[in-house]
């Protein structure tokens, strides 16, 4: 079975890039860099796009020529997307699912459970990076920008990068489960519509909850790490 980003064409994984900086989208893509959407280089905002098309052999040593807090702005941003948009939209199909259909579905309404659980672990581990890592970050980010003989050693701090590193867990994998379900059913005519939907829109978010984690892992936190040793 083809993945699911080989069916999502250059508009729509536009869309699903910079819908996280805005409520609406520029009418005309040529204007995009121009508008009040996108708060952000629109260079970076060219890599990510390349990074949802392919990411096998994606150079991220390109998006380190950006500052840390471009990168550390665009995963905020993704995050406040997470908790005020596509979390619930996901819960709204699964108050619908449940409204029509209850338990007539067993086997998906097991599903359907599984992943309010995983909101609920997702939740928890977004609003520990928004509470420890996020501001650690951007701490580092303001003493670097003092005078060296005013600085504040990093090390004070009972938070390190490297502490997270050794304690982060990938919380996208836990969605590998679902989608295994959504692969299984997806072809399946007899699988009401509602739930089509609701595995759709599971599958589209495992493939944000990925290219998150690249960013994340692969060029915020090796940044963070390198800005937190110069500085101690």
């Amino acid at each position: 079975m083809a993945a699911l980003h080989d069916f999502i064409d250059t508009d729509k994984t536009y869309q699903l890039v910079v819908e996280r900086f805005g409520d609406s989208l520029p009418q005309d893509k040529e204007q995009k860099a121009g508008s009040k959407v996108i708060d952000m280089n629109p260079e970076l905002i060219e890599l990510i796009l390349d990074l949802y098309n392919n990411e096998e052999d994606f150079p991220f040593e390109k998006m380190q020529k950006f500052s840390i807090g471009e990168i550390l702005a665009y995963l905020q941003a993704t995050h406040r997307y997470y908790l005020t948009k596509k979390l619930p939209e996901i819960e709204q199909s699964l108050v619908h699912i449940f409204s029509k259909y209850g338990q007539s579905h067993q086997l998906l309404a097991s599903l359907a459970y599984f992943f309010n659980d995983y909101k609920t672990h997702l939740i928890e581990h977004i609003r520990m990076e928004e509470k420890e890592l996020f501001p650690y970050i951007q701490k580092l980010i303001e003493v670097s920008k003092q005078p060296a003989e005013l600085r504040t050693s990093a090390e004070k701090s009972n938070f390190s990068i490297q502490q997270f590193i050794d304690s982060h867990s990938p919380i996208e994998d836990e969605l590998q489960e679902v989608s295994q379900l959504i692969r299984r059913y997806s072809g399946e005519e007899s699988v009401p519509l509602p739930y089509k939907i609701f595995l759709n829109q599971v599958e589209l978010f495992e493939l944000e909850l990925r290219k998150h984690a690249i960013i994340e892992d692969h060029v915020l936190v090796p940044m963070a790490l390198e800005l937190e040793q110069q500085l101690n």
